[in-house]
């Protein structure tokens, strides 16, 4: 956690309470902060600098809502085409009559 601190510290200035960074590192995978903290310096740039701290740390919190959303999605789709192409190959051993061969 004090990794994601640091970036913090490094990419936008002053890090929320540990106690922000407690919650989404319990709520999210490291990974996901980190680069929800990334995206929101970038944003930030764009914005050449103007965001507030609350603006800040909604940002990222949203970033890490999506980007946890989407790997959960992502993990289910992997899981539906994995049945899929089981299933699929179920035929190729059995005859025609549906017996195997």
């Amino acid at each position: 956690m004090r990794e994601l601190m640091t970036l913090w510290e490094r990419t936008l200035g002053t890090p929320p309470a540990e106690q922000q960074f407690v919650i989404w590192t319990e709520s999210h995978a490291a990974n996901i902060v980190r680069r929800a903290i990334l995206k929101t310096a970038t944003k930030n740039q764009t914005l050449f600098g103007r965001m507030t701290q609350d603006h800040r740390v909604r940002f990222a919190s949203r970033v890490m809502l999506t980007l946890t959303t989407q790997q959960e999605q992502h993990a289910a789709n992997r899981e539906r085409l994995r049945g899929e192409v089981e299933n699929a190959a179920l035929p190729t051993l059995t005859g025609k009559d549906g017996q195997r061969a």
